[in-house]
C-alpha cells in the first residue's frame, strides 16, 4: 500500500521530514504527491525533492485543485497551523502536525473538531511521544505497574544565542505577527515544549494526558523578546499529581543543564538525566528497591521520523496515534494559563551581554533550587538578596 504525502512547509523544522522521505522512502513505500511552500526554493532539501520530480506549489488551494493526499505533513509557522490543517483535512488528508497545536487552545480545538467532523486522523508532533523508551515506560504507567502519579519535576538550562531570536522571518519570542495574528512563542510553548507536555502525557491514562487544575507560574526575560525566556511552575494536575517545570534560555552558556526529570509514583519513581548529565537511559527505582531499565531515550531525536513512521502505521493500519490532539490541547492549555496569570514577563535585574548572548549570572544556581525545592524564582532570589 502506497502512502502519498503532501508536504506543507520544507523550510526549517520542515527539512527533518523532506530527509526522512528522500532518503528513506522505500522502507515505507510512501510517495511525495507535491511540496506546497511558496518559499520553497530556498529550502535545504529542495534540490533533492526537484531532482525526484516532485512539484511545487505555493498555497494548498493549488495543490488540491489538481492532486490528492493520504497525509498531509505541516511545517509551518504557528499561525498557520489551525488554517491548514483545517483545509488539508476538508480536502481528503490526515494530517501530522507539528507542535504546538496552535497558538490559543481555542485555535487548537478547532482543528481538532476539524479531525472530528471530517472522520480525519491528526496527530501532534511532540516527539518524546514517539521515543521507544518513553512509549515502554507510558505502558507501564498505562497499566498501572508504577501506580498512582504522585510528583513530577522537570529541569532544563539551555542557553541561548541572539541568533536564535533573529532566525527566519523575525517571529521567535513575538506575540503576535505582522498580520495580528497570534503566535506566542516561548520557551515553554518552543524548545522546552516538550518537557511540560510529557509529565501531562505521562500523567494521564492513555494518550491524551491530564490536565493541570492548579497553577502558580512566573515568567521571566532577559532577552529583548515580547514574551519569555525563563519559567518556574508548580501545578496540581487533575489526577492529583503535583508537577514542577523549571526551564530557561536565560542562563551563561557555561552552565547548560540538558533535559532532566524525576517522576514519583506511587510505587516507583522515574529518572532520566541529572546534574552535569545529558541523559540517555530512563530508568524507574521501585519502593522494594528493585530498578527497571526502559532503554535509551534519545531524547526525541528518533522521534523526529518516529512519529512520521507512526502515522503512516496509524492510517495504514489502524495503530493508535501517540499524541492526539487531546495530549496537546493539555499543553495549549497551560501556556494560556501562564498568559492569564502573567501577560506580561518579569524583567531580570542585572543581565549582562556579549556580541553573542544575553544571560543573568547566577541564574542557574537558583533555578536548580526551584526545581529542588519546588517554590517559584522570585521566593528564591528574596532570600539571596
Amino acid at each position: 500500500m502506497e502512502t502519498n504525502i503532501v508536504l506543507v512547509g520544507i523550510g526549517g523544522y520542515g527539512d527533518v521530514y523532506v530527509r526522512a522521505l528522500t532518503r528513506q522512502k522505500a522502507r515505507e513505500n510512501c510517495n511525495i504527491a507535491g511540496v506546497v511552500d511558496p518559499f520553497a526554493a530556498s529550502a535545504p532539501g529542495y534540490g533533492a525533492l526537484k531532482e525526484m520530480g516532485v512539484e511545487f506549489f505555493g498555497t494548498q488551494e493549488e495543490f488540491y485543485a489538481k492532486k490528492s493526499a493520504d497525509l498531509a505533513i505541516i511545517a509551518t509557522p504557528i499561525p498557520l497551523h489551525e488554517s491548514q490543517a483545517v483545509y488539508a483535512m476538508e480536502h481528503g488528508s490526515h494530517v501530522l502536525l507539528e507542535k504546538p497545536i496552535a497558538a490559543t487552545p481555542e485555535a487548537g480545538r478547532r482543528i481538532a473538531a476539524a479531525a472530528e467532523r471530517t472522520g480525519k486522523k491528526l496527530a501532534i508532533g511532540f516527539q518524546w511521544c514517539y521515543d521507544e523508551a518513553m512509549l515502554r515506560l507510558k505502558a507501564d504507567i498505562n497499566s498501572g505497574v508504577l501506580g498512582a502519579p504522585r510528583r513530577l519535576r522537570t529541569l532544563v538550562l539551555w542557553p541561548r544565542d541572539l541568533a536564535y531570536y533573529s532566525r527566519g522571518t523575525g517571529w521567535a519570542g513575538k506575540k503576535y505577527d505582522r498580520a495580528g495574528n497570534p503566535i506566542f512563542d516561548s520557551v515553554a510553548s518552543n524548545a522546552t515544549a516538550h518537557y511540560l507536555e510529557n509529565m501531562l502525557w505521562l500523567a494521564g491514562r492513555g494518550y491524551e494526558g491530564s490536565s493541570i487544575v492548579d497553577m502558580r507560574a512566573e515568567t521571566w526575560r532577559a532577552n529583548d523578546i515580547e514574551t519569555f525566556d525563563t519559567v518556574t511552575l508548580v501545578g496540581k494536575l487533575d489526577c492529583g499529581a503535583e508537577i514542577t517545570y523549571v526551564v530557561s534560555h536565560a542562563i551563561h552558556p557555561d552552565a547548560l543543564q540538558n533535559p532532566m526529570f524525576e517522576y514519583e509514583f506511587e510505587n516507583a519513581t522515574a529518572y532520566f538525566g541529572g546534574y552535569d548529565v545529558d541523559g540517555t537511559r530512563i530508568t524507574a527505582k521501585f519502593k522494594d528497591g528493585s530498578v527497571k531499565d526502559y532503554g535509551v531515550s534519545d531524547n526525541g531525536s528518533v522521534g523526529y521520523t518516529a512519529k512520521l513512521w507512526d502515522m503512516i502505521d496509524a492510517i495504514r493500519d489502524g495503530a493508535p496515534i501517540a499524541c492526539p490532539p487531546a495530549a496537546a490541547l493539555r499543553h495549549a492549555d497551560a501556556i494560556a494559563a501562564m498568559r492569564c496569570i502573567e501577560p506580561d514577563a518579569r524583567v531580570f535585574d542585572g543581565i549582562q551581554r556579549t556580541d553573542a548572548y544575553v544571560w543573568v549570572p547566577g541564574l542557574d544556581k537558583k533555578l536548580i533550587r526551584c526545581y529542588e525545592e519546588r517554590r517559584m524564582l522570585s521566593e528564591v532570589m528574596e532570600e539571596n538578596a
